[in-house]
């Protein structure tokens, strides 16, 4: 559990740290973003959601929890055309060795199909103002 969370919790910080710090914040206008995230009908329950623009413009990320987010204006992306990637990490049941040689921790893998994270199909426009989406994720 340890490895696999916290390698996706440092790439996560570091993609929302990096992509914030490649842009000029005072050079971009942001908007707030909140909304909903469901797999097959069902929230998801812990994730990362990351907005990555399809041009110019600020990206911007956050956590999922019961199958809500929120991105703050003030942090937020900028208005125009983004790709969006959502990844969810879930117990496989099965444990591993951890990075240590010694310990069994529990394996995860991204419960997210990669047409929605690494290979996304999932593209938004962002307005001015709040900015309401549903992502209503089908495995099918």
């Amino acid at each position: 559990m340890k490895t696999q969370t916290c390698l996706m919790l440092m790439l996560y910080s570091a993609a929302v740290i990096g992509l914030g710090g490649c842009n000029n914040q005072s050079a971009f206008e942001r908007t707030q973003v909140e909304g909903i995230v469901t797999l097959n009908g069902t929230p998801v329950e812990q994730g990362v959601i990351t907005f990555i623009p399809a041009g110019k413009g600020a990206s911007a990320g956050a956590k999922i929890e019961s199958g809500k987010f929120v991105i703050p204006k003030e942090t937020g992306p900028s208005p125009g055309e983004y790709k969006v990637e959502i990844d969810s990490s879930i117990p496989t049941g099965k444990q591993i060795l951890d990075t240590d040689g010694e310990t069994m921790v529990t394996e995860y893998e991204n419960g997210i199909p990669p047409r929605f994270n690494r290979q996304t199909e999932l593209t938004v426009t962002l307005k001015e103002g709040n900015n309401q989406q549903l992502f209503d994720l089908e495995t099918k």
